[in-house]
């Protein structure tokens, strides 16, 4: 599964590669099952929050995870929700 990861966030895309997870910057997001940025946005925010991944002929929106606070297993655990996942 592809997810965006803000270029900075490199504890995050470290972990969630180990994790299995096919880890993209966000200017390679088209297809992505989430986006993990930090920013600030309240709770409410984040979960109307989408991501608009594009390129000339395709469009599409992923939701989007504020990293901030968050230890990389919080942000994996959100990815999880998002994407229905079961823990491994």
């Amino acid at each position: 599964m592809k997810i965006a990861v803000q270029d900075n966030l490199e504890e995050v895309k470290n972990y969630l590669a180990s994790q299995g997870y096919e880890v993209v910057s966000p200017a390679n997001a088209l297809g992505a099952a989430a986006m993990v940025i930090t920013g600030d946005m309240d709770a409410r925010e984040e979960e109307q929050t989408l991501a608009l991944a594009t390129n000339p002929t395709i469009t599409t929106y992923a939701p989007v995870i504020n990293a901030a606070g968050k230890s990389p297993e919080q942000i994996l655990q959100k990815i999880r929700e998002i994407v229905g996942e079961k823990k491994s």
